[in-house]
This record gives structure tokens, C-alpha cells and sequence, in this order.
């Protein structure tokens, strides 16, 4: 199964599978059934009911009618709480239009199981705006501006308002002339800024989601403090790539207040990446505090940093095998115990 193509519009991904016949049958048959069990009152055309059936079957749970109507036979009540959550970063103005065209109550209000804005929930609108940012309003004749989905990218803002009902909404704000923190991990106000100011990995070509990357000091710690203009979202892999990949022939890296990082790989080419978040959303992008007067500390590390570099005692195909092994094993157990002869 595959999600996504590069030809994919703004807030629409694509779905492609291949199923076995009689599989693909049936699926098709449940997707029709569960487009039509809505009232004729329905407004979505076929194809779209299709495309709701389908994401209602893969996140088990219901089909609503959206008709509207308080009477209506086909509505099947609230879906049940699930614990998968997506994190979307939006402008206030855009959620507040939203919520308001949508009609959706307090979305601050959000049921159990959705997932905390500012890096989101189900359909969870973060708001990167601070104190500083734009109060035009949902008034403003401007159309309101796109939101972001993690791992997903730029979606609509006619299409924010159906997620608005069960989103959670956290409010991110840029830290502006905030003080170094006195440890090695982010608070949480400082890590969901630097996720929706980075929105990916910053290493360059990467653009893993940053809500599944890692914060990284720039200026390792102690030397470098947690502060944002010192962190920066990067993927696991290239973490430990930064980390342990050091010294003359190693990567290396330099935060710019803005969030900019310059990259120098070993051969001496340099690479310049921007942090995605505070080109979408403005509020983001104001630089954050010089640290250092001229180049920034270095910590002193040895030639033989990367034999420090954490290895696999066993690689994925033993993992695999070994639990295999270990579920069989139990079967038999199970099997045994219940075959065996009653004590007289």
C-alpha cells in the first residue's frame, strides 16, 4: 500500500494498493454499502461518500450523515475515541474562521483521545501565532491561510473546518528574548515552537516530519544552552550522524538566530537550509536572540568519537526471527498445558 504521489494537489494524498481479487471484492462492496447508508439529504456526491467510506472503514469506525438534520435515521452518533493522532500547525485567524464558518463549538474543548495542538491532535489546529501576530479576524476579506499537516503537507483552510470539532488547540508561541532553560531537555512550550518553526528534519534533503524527529543542540550540551536559537528538529538517523560523524572529516553545523542552519559535509561543501514553519506562518520567523559574539564554542572532541556511535546487537531479520521463535514457543506451552491429562 502506498500513500501519496508527487502529483498529488494541496490537502489531497492520493491512495494505491494491490489486494487479492476476492479481497478487493469485498472491500469494495463495504466501501458501496457504507457510502450509501447516509440519507439522500446526504450533500456529498458519490465519490466523495466513497472516499469518506473508505477512511471511516480504515480507522474503524462510523460513517456520519451530514445532512444536518436533528432527525435524520442514518446518523450513527459520535465515532468512537481512537488514539491515532496528526498534528497540524494553523494561524489563529485561520482557526478562528474556520471554527466559526464550521460551526463547530469550543474546539478547545476537544474529547478524549484527540491529540494536544501546537503540534496537533485529530484535525488539532496549533496556533503559531503569538502575541505579536496579525488580529485581523475571521472578518478580513483575505482568504484565510493554509494550515500544515505533519508527514502530510500544506492543507486548504475549507478543509481544516470538519477536524476542528475534535481537535485540542495549544497555543505556540515564538519565545522571543526568552532565557536559556537549565536543562538538557526542552520544555514543552520551547519543543513545540521549534517543531512548527522546523516543520521537518533539518539536514539537508531530509524532510522527515518533525514531530518524529528529535531536538538537537546545535552547540552540543552543556556548551550550548536549550535555547531555540541553539535547538533544531533532526531525524534520528541523521542525528546520530551529526553526533558521532565529527571533527575534520565529519558533518558540521551553524544555527543562525533566524533558524537557518549551515551545513559543511566532509568534502567541504556547504549546504544552507531554511526552517519550513516560519516561511508559512510569519509569526514564526522573527529571529531569536544572539547567543555568541562571533563563532560560536565547539566542544573538544577525540578522533575516535565515532566509535561511540550505538550499534545493533542483532539486526532486524534476527529480531524477527527470535520473537517468531519465542511466539511458537508459547503456542507450544499453551497447547501442551491444554492437552494435558487432568490430575487424579
Amino acid at each position: 500500500m502506498q500513500f501519496g504521489s508527487p502529483g498529488d494537489p494541496p490537502g489531497y494524498t492520493s491512495l494505491w494498493a494491490r489486494l487479492f481479487s476476492a479481497d478487493a471484492a469485498l472491500d469494495e462492496k463495504c466501501v458501496q454499502e457504507m457510502a450509501y447508508s447516509v440519507c439522500d439529504r446526504d450533500p456529498r456526491g458519490a465519490e466523495e461518500r466513497r472516499a469518506d467510506a473508505l477512511s471511516a472503514l480504515i480507522q474503524q469506525t462510523t460513517m456520519s450523515c451530514l445532512c444536518g438534520d436533528a432527525d435524520c435515521e442514518a446518523t450513527r452518533g459520535n465515532p468512537p475515541d481512537k488514539n491515532t493522532i496528526i498534528y497540524i500547525v494553523a494561524d489563529r485567524d485561520t482557526i478562528t474562521a474556520e471554527t466559526d464558518s464550521g460551526d463547530a463549538g469550543d474546539p478547545s474543548d476537544g474529547g478524549p483521545g484527540d491529540g494536544d495542538p501546537g503540534q496537533g491532535g485529530p484535525g488539532d489546529g496549533g496556533d503559531p501565532v503569538g502575541e505579536d501576530g496579525d488580529e485581523s479576524g475571521p472578518e478580513s476579506c483575505a482568504p484565510a491561510a493554509p494550515a500544515f499537516v505533519f508527514g502530510a503537507g500544506i492543507l486548504p483552510a475549507v478543509l481544516l473546518s470538519p477536524l476542528m470539532a475534535r481537535a485540542r488547540i495549544r497555543t505556540v508561541s515564538q519565545p522571543g528574548g526568552a532565557l536559556p532553560e537549565t536543562r538538557y531537555i526542552p520544555s514543552r512550550a520551547l519543543a513545540d515552537f521549534i517543531r512548527c518553526r522546523d516543520l521537518t528534519c533539518r539536514f539537508p534533503g531530509c524532510d522527515a516530519p518533525a514531530t518524529d524527529s528529535d531536538i538537537d543542540h546545535t552547540v552540543p550540551y552543556p556548551v550550548g544552552p536549550t535555547h531555540a536559537s541553539n535547538l533544531k528538529c533532526l531525524c534520528r538517523f541523521h542525528h546520530l550522524l551529526k553526533t558521532f560523524w565529527t571533527g575534520a572529516t565529519g558533518w558540521q553545523d551553524r544555527q543562525l538566530p533566524d533558524g537557518t542552519i549551515i551545513w559543511t559535509s566532509p568534502t567541504g561543501h556547504t549546504y544552507t537550509t531554511h526552517p519550513a514553519g516560519a516561511a508559512l506562518f510569519p509569526a514564526l520567523g522573527p529571529a531569536t536572540p544572539v547567543l555568541w559574539d562571533g563563532d560560536p564554542p565547539r566542544n573538544t572532541n577525540t578522533e575516535h568519537r565515532g566509535a561511540m556511535m550505538p550499534r545493533r546487537r542483532h539486526n532486524r531479520a534476527q529480531n524477527r526471527a527470535r520473537a517468531i521463535t519465542a511466539e511458537r514457543r508459547l503456542n507450544d506451552d499453551l497447547v501442551a498445558e491444554h492437552n494435558r491429562p487432568p490430575p487424579f
